[in-house]
């Protein structure tokens, strides 16, 4: 009995490969290439050859590199909670709302030794919600933005804490759903700065990108809301926050606060990019 010789897997592959080379070739036309005009033929040379493929990634760059800035209506009081029997107007003022993305705050306040034991605790928050231009085709919508806080404080006191947070929702449909109503929007996204002391000459800054999609349909008028709060927690002594203190909202990207950036993406695009959800 005689034993099959083996084949080397790697013959088999080369000698796959080379059919499917032959099978790709021309046969090579030898007598019309043989009339053809010698180098130094004065034949003009041809010219056109189809578009070239920068102009393709030029457009691409292009539209990578390009996001389109949305401007954030101006916040409106939504919540003050200060220290029960506290006369007046809440002892965190806010400055007259501007559509700049911004809520800007101060305090000055004072806490005898002869009150009692018993922390003071002010905390209020802003909203501001808008709409995006509706989806042109179905896809997604991305977008992005910067959140940045600064607390420029002073103070004497056996407690002076301040926080600020801010919390974000996102609807592919405002005639369906609130961006208010999203999973999650009670949970801030951001805590910029937590729990600062209101020493001499305090001045601390943090700021944080976000990034995100939602996939849309088209027709559908995307919407986002935004809430930002301030949080002060105090006892015995003296504490002010000065002008500078905010909380602001606005680009990636040095530039005019208030705006938040966005680019809708087609399944069409997603899907020869491999990347539709």
């Amino acid at each position: 009995m005689s034993i099959a010789p083996v084949t080397d897997l790697r013959d088999v592959r080369d000698a796959r490969a080379a059919a499917s080379v032959d099978r790709l070739a021309l046969d090579l036309p030898v007598d019309l290439i043989a009339h053809l005009p010698d180098a130094d033929d004065a034949t003009p040379a041809r010219r056109g050859h189809g578009d070239s493929f920068d102009r393709v990634q030029s457009t691409l760059q292009s539209w990578l590199r390009t996001w389109q800035p949305q401007r954030l209506p101006a916040f409106t009081p939504v919540r003050d909670i200060s220290p029960e029997g506290e006369p007046g107007a809440s002892g965190l003022k806010s400055s007259p709302s501007a559509p700049d993305g911004a809520v800007r705050v101060t305090a000055s306040l004072y806490d005898p030794p002869t009150r009692g034991e018993g922390v003071l605790a002010w905390s209020r928050n802003w909203a501001s919600t808008m709409l995006l231009p509706p989806a042109r085709e179905s896809g997604r919508l991305f977008y992005r933005f910067r959140v940045s806080s600064r607390l420029v404080l002073d103070g004497q006191a056996d407690l002076g804490l301040v926080s600020t947070s801010a919390n974000f929702g996102v609807v592919a449909d405002a005639a369906k759903a609130d961006p208010f109503e999203t999973p999650g929007f009670q949970a801030p996204i951001v805590r910029p700065l937590v729990g600062v002391r209101c020493t001499a000459d305090q001045d601390v800054s943090a700021s944080e990108v976000f990034e995100g999609s939602i996939a849309v349909r088209q027709g559908e008028t995307p919407a986002m809301a935004f809430v930002v709060g301030t949080e002060l927690r105090f006892e015995n002594g003296w504490v002010r926050v000065h002008e500078g203190t905010s909380t602001w909202i606005g680009p990636v990207e040095p530039g005019a606060t208030g705006t938040v950036e966005y680019r809708y993406a087609p399944t069409s695009l997603l899907r020869v990019l491999g990347h539709l959800d």
